[in-house]
């Protein structure tokens, strides 16, 4: 069995990110730290835990500037057997729905009986990209999956719900996005991380693909940091006096009730 995970390079949740003047779409990098897609090591942990119980492979395919090998690395040390690197400026820049039809070029040739993307992008927040991926190929799609069980021709992935979950059966080959509940991702030892740069990261370009530029169908018109927090108000005095200046302040003033 064959199983393809989508990796991305994304800003560190705890990086402090700002806009770049100079590019709307753009972030300022000097000092932010870029790690893969804390979704897509879902991702990556379940496919290896399936190949580890099927004896399969799993490839790592990347859309991102050269500078995302690193997250690429990370998912070759977490176990993934090789990766495939796609960088070329008209598939980076490129919106999601473009994404995922050069993802899916890139997904056919390997023939695949499952491809495992994290649920979203955590940098964008985008989310459709299983979805998309599974329109190109006409394949089943099932999203935002907590439990999953592959058999030889299907699986069953069960999604949590307010109130209850959703068990769903699909045949294979499928796409399923993973949740943050469907596993514990594992850490590589230091000998992973060493044997990673051993593993091969093939580099694929559009014309490798067939594929030509592609304008995007949709793009960031401006990315701003969110306004500036406004001090608080200290209220001082008796506690009867304190409440009814709070009282008045959070009604007539913030208008939060």
């Amino acid at each position: 069995m064959t199983i393809v995970v989508i990796l991305k390079q994304v800003p560190d949740t705890e990086a402090v990110v700002r806009p770049d003047p100079s590019r709307p779409q753009g972030i300022l990098t000097e000092d932010v730290k870029f790690i893969l897609n804390p979704y897509d090591e879902f991702a990556v942990e379940e496919a290896l835990s399936i190949a580890e119980s099927t004896g399969g492979e799993v490839v790592g395919i990347c859309i991102g500037p050269a500078e995302a090998e690193s997250a690429v690395l990370t998912a070759l040390a977490m176990g993934v057997d090789r990766a495939m690197m796609i960088t070329d400026p008209g598939a980076v820049e490129t919106d999601i729905v473009t994404k995922g039809r050069i993802l899916a070029e890139a997904i056919k040739p390997l023939n695949p009986s499952l491809v495992l993307c994290g649920r979203e992008w955590i940098d964008t927040q985008e989310d459709a990209l299983a979805a998309v991926i599974a329109e190109y190929l006409d394949l089943p799609h099932v999203g935002n999956v907590g439990k999953l069980s592959v058999e030889s021709s299907k699986l069953t992935a069960v999604r949590e719900m307010d109130g209850g979950s959703l068990e769903i059966e699909s045949t294979l080959p499928a796409i399923v996005s993973c949740s943050k509940d469907l596993n514990e991702p594992r850490y590589p030892t230091l000998i992973k991380i060493k044997r990673a740069k051993t593993k091969e990261i093939k580099s694929v370009t559009l014309s490798d693909l067939n594929l030509a530029f592609e304008p995007p169908r949709s793009r960031v018109k401006i990315l701003s940091s969110p306004p500036a927090r406004q001090a608080g108000r200290v209220v001082k005095g008796e506690p009867d006096a304190t409440a009814r200046d709070a009282v008045a302040w959070l009604s007539d003033e913030a208008k939060i009730i």
